[in-house]
């Protein structure tokens, strides 16, 4: 008896933290996986939602993660009074300990390096890639673009407080007739280069510079006569129809294409956050007014995008959800066209994030 209470005491205390329940479960790595991907939808709709407000936007990174597992066991022997437990010479116990004790580091994004990055235009590589990667172009310019050849596409949702019924119709028709022949497999995009001397290499690699966004469709039948129509700049090569859009202005000086910042993109889509009546009847938020006066409705612009919904009370079937000024608003889990554009808002702002050059984090929790 003494040696298997000896044995069994050794096994208890010389456990150690197995790997499986390190990685998995509560405390494991795809619970802060998903955590951290929670968090970081849950800040870019409150940013979303601060600038419908006319708000200052705010993002703080998640620097590092990293935690401690404690494993702790303890076994111990009481003989018991004579005469009070004739069955059992002696009683054995035991107690087991298990703890994750994380520690969460943020750093706040800020100063002129991440301002620079909210305002830099997109490049038209970005663009390429994210119509390459199975995005649809649609999507893309009406999210990214804000105009080309002069056909304008809400310009005045580039910033704050549009005050004016926007311009988009002849942009989206256009558009439409590119997502046309892209889900035909028939679209062609490419993009010019031009070479420039420069004693900058950091800024200039090579010389090569982004000049134009080239488009080509097939030319067949009345969607492609009526692009020729949008388009001024478009021409019949062969049996197709080439649009070449100019970054900036066109050797003739008219209107090229002109992308928008990731933060012209935030204000765009700030126009689908619904708000309460009487946020707007008081001023906190500003209404876009028609000609006659009456408010203009985002949602005929927007609501091929994104729609972010406004209640009172929690959300039942909330996709991402954020309380913000006493209301929650939210993306409803089944609008799947709101999620595809939230994901690649999402996308689009990591593929213009830059290491940050500051090592260490400003602020650390522990938690636990």
């Amino acid at each position: 008896m003494k040696r298997f209470f000896f044995s069994a005491l050794v096994c208890l205390t010389a456990c150690q933290v197995p790997s499986r329940v390190a990685m998995d479960g509560a405390g494991g790595r795809t619970a802060y996986n998903t955590a951290i991907q929670t968090t970081n939808g849950q800040q870019m709709l409150l940013n979303l939602v601060r600038l419908r407000y006319v708000d200052i936007p705010f993002f703080l990174d998640v620097s590092g993660v990293t935690t401690q597992f404690t494993y702790k066991t303890l076994a111990s022997a009481t003989v018991p009074i004579p005469g009070f437990s004739e069955d059992n010479p002696f009683l054995f116990g035991g107690e087991l300990l298990w703890q994750d004790q994380p520690t969460i580091s943020y750093a706040p994004l800020e100063g002129q390096a991440f301002s620079e990055r909210l305002l830099r235009p997109i490049d038209l590589h970005t663009i390429q890639q994210l119509v390459y990667s199975g995005w649809e172009i649609d999507r893309i310019f009406r999210i990214m673009i804000q105009n080309f050849d002069e056909l304008y596409n809400a310009p005045e949702t580039s910033g704050p407080l549009p005050e004016h019924v926007p311009k988009y119709q002849l942009f989206n028709e256009a558009v439409d007739i590119f997502r046309y022949y892209q889900s035909r497999g028939e679209l062609q995009l490419g993009i010019k280069f031009a070479r420039h001397k420069t004693d900058d290499k950091e800024k200039d690699e090579d010389g090569k510079r982004e000049t134009s966004l080239q488009l080509a469709i097939p030319d067949d039948g009345p969607k492609a006569h009526r692009l020729l129509e949008l388009l001024p700049n478009a021409h019949r090569v062969g049996n197709r129809i080439g649009v070449s859009l100019d970054l900036g202005f066109n050797q003739s000086g008219r209107i090229g294409l002109m992308p928008r910042s990731i933060l012209s993109c935030m204000y765009y889509l700030s126009q689908s956050v619904e708000v309460p009546d009487c946020h707007l009847e008081c001023g906190v938020v500003k209404k876009t007014s028609g000609e006659e006066g009456e408010c203009f409705d985002w949602c005929s612009v927007l609501s091929q995008l994104l729609t972010v919904h406004c209640s009172f009370m929690p959300p039942k079937n909330a996709y991402i959800a954020v309380k913000y000024r006493k209301y929650w608003y939210y993306i409803d889990d089944c609008d799947l066209t709101s999620k595809k554009t939230f994901v690649l808002l999402l996308q689009l702002y990591n593929l213009h994030a830059e290491e940050r050059k500051t090592v260490g984090p400003i602020l650390t929790l522990p938690i636990g």
